[in-house]
């Protein structure tokens, strides 16, 4: 089997308009639970509530992490086990090595790929990222954030042993928050500040060969209000999140058989 593990901020934790209707467990896929020290089929709603550090999909609802785990066993025939670290309204400086919040993600990772080996052996473990959005907004300049998540992969790399690092790119977010907008600044400012980020998980994807591009598909999602959380401007619905996590597990696959 392999461990999946995905991190990043409120896209990733999940941020949508509720639990999706079709919410069957998935078949051959797997997520830990720290908190009680089990592992439960994968299904809606995932991650889990610690303290003001990691986080469950808000109001029970859903996220990307079933359809990408999904793709992933249907491309690859495996079992998979996840384990979910994400929490929304972060930066990147906040997930680094010596942040309690490294730390309490690093125990629950170590514990899951710890349990995941009681159920078999463990083949790969790759480490899936949707983050981005908070950089944005406090106006990481691409220079920073590409030194900081090349360091994030090598203590990642350097403490679990997660082989790939996949990026599933930023959509736009502050261009299209009107508090944003009406609040701190204009739409057109808040653009250059998305494509910032996005520019720089593109360049770090060209620096580092352990730096997978997963999709783009969020910049083109992220503008049209179908696949907009209404009451949230700037996270998915489910709609988007079935999209995102398909198209993203399945790359993943594609990439690492080359």
């Amino acid at each position: 089997m392999d461990v999946l593990i995905f991190g990043g901020q409120s896209n990733m934790q999940g941020s949508t308009e509720g639990c999706p209707a079709d919410n069957e467990p998935v078949s051959n896929a797997w997520e830990f639970r720290w908190l009680t020290d089990e592992i439960v089929p994968l299904q809606h709603p995932t991650g889990e509530m610690f303290q003001a550090h990691l986080a469950q999909s808000n109001n029970g609802g859903g996220s990307l992490i079933p359809s990408f785990c999904r793709a992933y066993v249907k491309e690859t025939g495996k079992e998979v086990v996840a384990i979910v670290a994400a929490r929304g309204n972060t930066t990147i400086a906040e997930w680094m090595h010596g942040t309690f919040r490294y730390y309490y993600a690093a125990q629950k990772i170590r514990a899951g790929i710890e349990k995941a080996k009681q159920l078999g052996s463990v083949e790969h473990i790759y480490y899936i990222w949707l983050q981005g959005e908070s950089d944005a907004i406090i106006e990481t300049t691409e220079e920073e954030y590409v030194s900081r998540i090349e360091i994030y992969k090598n203590d990642l790399k350097r403490d679990f042993g997660i082989e790939r690092f996949g990026i599933i790119r930023v959509g736009y977010f502050c261009s299209q928050s009107p508090w944003y907008c009406t609040c701190v600044n204009t739409a057109e400012y808040g653009k250059k500040c998305d494509e910032t980020i996005m520019q720089a998980q593109e360049t770090i994807v060209q620096k580092d060969s352990d730096f997978l591009m997963l999709t783009r598909i969020c910049a083109e999602l992220s503008t049209k209000p179908e696949f907009i959380t209404p009451e949230v401007p700037g996270h998915y619905n489910n709609r988007a999140m079935e999209i995102i996590g398909t198209e993203a597990g399945i790359a993943l696959v594609k990439q690492i058989k080359r």
